[in-house]
C-alpha cells in the first residue's frame, strides 16, 4: 500500500515524533531488564535510533516535510545504517587437504674417492708371557716295539793252533775255525751256518705254550775232543739253546764237522733248566 492512501495521524509532527522517543526508551529499558541482549548492543541500538530520531526531528528532513513515515521505499527517505554488530565466532577449523605426490628426483653421479686416510698408530704390543703351566700326567706306557736286528760274536783260543769263532748277524748264527799248523799257516776262518740245524730258535712257543723268540746273543766253549766245541744262542725272550761241532785236524787246514756220525746235522736243544727271574741254583724246565 502507497504511503500516501494510509489513514493519517490526528497529531502533528511534533507529537509523533514525542511518541516515538518514548517508545524507543521503553523498548530500550525493557531488553536490558530481561538480559535479551547485552550492554553493548543495548548501546548502539540507542545510538541508531537516537541518529534516527534526530533526522526526523531536523529542519531539513525532506519525510518530515512532507508529513510521510520515515521509512517509505527505496528510493525515498531511507533511515540511517545501524551500528556494526559484533564479531561472530571463529568458525571451526577445515579438514586437512590430502598430500600431495612426492616427486622423484633423479640420482646425481657417484662423487669421486676420497684420499687414503694416513696409517694408524700402532696399537701396544702383547702383555707379558704367563705362567708355565703345570706338568701333565704322565701317560700310560707304550707297547713294546719289535726288537731291533740283533748282532754278536765270540772266540774261543785254547794252547795249540787252532781258533774258534761263533757270530750272530741277521737272525743267523755261524760257526768258524782257523788253523795256525804247519810251515804255511791258513790266515783266514772257515764258516759253518748253524741256522740250518734242527730245532734252531725262530720264534713261535715250545711244549709249554712259552713264547721261544729268536737269537740275539751267542757264545763258545770248547770240551774234551770227545765232545768237541760248543755253541750256544740266547734269544730276546731269554731262552737259552746249543748244539755241537767236532774238529777235523785230519785235513789241512782242519775243519769243522756239525754232523753226528749218521750224518745228520746236531740238533738246537734247550738247556736242561731255563733263566728264570729270582732263581738260585735253579731255573725253569726246559719246553
Amino acid at each position: 500500500m502507497s504511503p500516501e492512501y494510509r489513514t493519517r495521524s490526528l497529531l502533528g509532527p511534533l507529537a509523533r515524533d514525542g511518541f516515538k522517543k518514548a517508545g524507543m526508551l521503553a523498548s530500550l529499558t525493557l531488553v536490558l531488564a530481561t538480559g535479551v541482549v547485552g550492554p553493548a548492543a543495548a548501546t548502539a541500538r540507542s545510538v541508531s535510533d537516537h541518529e534516527a530520531t534526530t533526522r526526523l526531528s531536523g529542519g531539513n528532513d525532506k519525510c518530515k516535510k512532507q508529513g510521510k513515515p520515515h521509512k517509505t521505499n527505496k528510493n525515498e527517505c531511507k533511515g540511517a545504517t545501524g551500528a556494526t554488530g559484533p564479531k561472530g565466532a571463529t568458525g571451526a577449523t577445515g579438514a586437512t587437504g590430502a598430500t600431495g605426490a612426492t616427486g622423484t628426483g633423479a640420482t646425481g653421479a657417484t662423487g669421486s674417492t676420497g684420499a687414503t686416510g694416513a696409517p694408524g698408530a700402532t696399537g701396544p704390543s702383547d702383555g707379558a708371557t704367563g705362567a708355565t703351566g703345570a706338568t701333565g700326567a704322565t701317560g700310560a706306557t707304550g707297547a713294546t716295539g719289535a726288537t731291533g736286528v740283533c748282532a754278536d760274536i765270540d772266540a774261543f783260543h785254547p794252547q795249540g793252533n787252532l781258533e774258534f769263532r761263533v757270530a750272530l748277524a741277521a737272525g743267523r748264527t755261524y760257526a768258524g775255525i782257523r788253523d795256525y799248523s804247519g810251515n804255511n799257516p791258513n790266515p783266514s776262518f772257515l764258516w759253518t751256518d748253524l741256522t740250518t740245524h734242527p730245532g734252531y730258535p725262530a720264534g713261535g712257543t715250545d711244549g709249554q705254550n712259552r713264547p721261544i723268540g729268536t737269537p740275539c746273543g751267542v757264545a763258545i766253549a770248547e770240551h774234551q775232543t770227545s765232545l768237541g766245541v760248543r755253541f750256544d744262542v740266547i734269544t730276546d725272550t731269554g731262552r737259552v739253546y746249543e748244539t755241537r761241532c767236532n774238529e777235523v785236524n785230519s785235513t789241512n787246514p782242519a775243519t769243522l764237522n756239525c754232523n753226528d756220525a749218521n750224518g745228520n746235522p746236531y740238533p738246537w736243544s734247550q738247556v736242561t733248566l731255563q733263566p728264570v727271574t729270582g732263581a738260585a741254583n735253579g731255573g725253569a724246565p726246559a719246553g
